[in-house]
């Protein structure tokens, strides 16, 4: 009787072993229905455009139909908030500027969610900050701008556009060379285009602003920094911390809109397999050079940091938003 019941035991186990067997190819088989792309700005701008290309590529590499929607409304906050009530079984993910409305959301509207609630796949397309001078000026380096502002306090003039990311590294690098807004004469202007246009005429002596768009004024400019955690390929510039390491400092540089991709925490713990499956997806579609060549004809960003790295920035940066959150309004 006894070996009876340990047969039965066994063949109890083994059952118990062939549904834990049956059940891996299962998740192996994920996805098995289509996704949808939660996009939490309107159609055609840039994060639309991003998601679109993204999910025509990725859902050749996954086997499955992806399909794009659009939620906008309060800066991103309607989408934020619509997706975070959609399943979290990896049939939904945000595909949109996840930085930094995600961000300005939780601190400017009130949200009830954190960055807690998002598990960052990936910052695909980032806007990056130019610290660059008027090409007639006499200084070659940021040091030794900065030391000219500190011998004539209030005289010097940089270009910033109000509540930009470029007004708040322009405060950060003050504070890192020891100086304040009051140093110096900080103009702003309601376009980006306005603050070039007097940077490369000589009105203002620096501006503050997004690298890509300056590449129109580039003869009129010398760029002395770059706002970013590496240098980029568009200017020959080294980045900020790199010039501030020689002094022993260090600033969390704040980076523009961030065109990228984001799942629910959720789907993160509970499924964790099937979000490495779509991160390795997600990233062998980036490196595919015909895929990352289209991207470039169209203007898109096609770089992969992992979710580490895009974690890291958008969690360093909320903390330097929130410590200027009054200029941003």
């Amino acid at each position: 009787m006894r070996h009876k019941i340990l047969t039965m035991a066994s063949a109890a186990l083994f059952a118990v072993g062939a549904l834990a067997t049956t059940a891996t190819p299962a998740q192996a088989e994920w996805p098995d229905q289509q996704i949808t792309f939660v996009v939490a700005l309107g159609p055609g701008g840039s994060a639309d455009r991003t998601a679109r290309a993204v999910a025509q590529h990725l859902q050749e590499e996954l086997d499955v139909p992806i399909r794009v929607i659009n939620q906008k409304g309060g800066g991103g906050h309607v989408g934020h908030t619509y997706f975070l009530n959609m399943p979290d079984d990896g049939t939904f993910f945000l595909a949109t500027s996840i930085h930094p409305y995600i961000s300005n959301a939780i601190l400017q509207a009130d949200a009830d969610y954190s960055l807690d609630n998002f598990a960052f796949v990936n910052g695909q397309w980032t806007d990056v900050d130019l610290f660059a001078l008027n090409a007639e000026l006499p200084y070659t380096s940021l040091d030794e701008f900065m030391a000219a502002i500190k011998e004539n306090p209030g005289k010097m003039r940089i270009s910033v556009v109000p509540g930009s990311t470029g007004y708040i590294n322009t405060l950060q690098l003050l504070e890192a060379y020891d100086l304040s807004a009051d140093d110096v004469n900080i103009v702003t202007y309601e376009s980006g285009s306005a603050a070039r246009t007097a940077a490369a005429g000589g009105q203002v002596d620096m501006t503050v602003l997004g690298a890509d768009g300056s590449v129109s004024i580039a003869e009129y400019i010398r760029p002395l920094a770059i706002a970013a955690n590496k240098r980029v390929a568009s200017w020959d510039a080294p980045t900020l911390n790199e010039i501030l390491a020689k002094h022993g400092k260090e600033v969390a540089p704040l980076v523009g809109s961030m065109r990228g991709i984001a799942a629910h925490a959720t789907f993160k713990e509970k499924y964790p397999e099937r979000f490495e499956r779509f991160t390795n997806a997600y990233e062998a579609v980036l490196k595919d050079p015909a895929f990352v060549a289209d991207l470039e004809k169209q203007g898109i960003g096609a770089e992969w940091l992992g979710p580490e790295e895009t974690t890291e920035i958008i969690k360093s940066n909320f903390e330097v938003l929130e410590r200027f959150k009054d200029i941003s309004k």
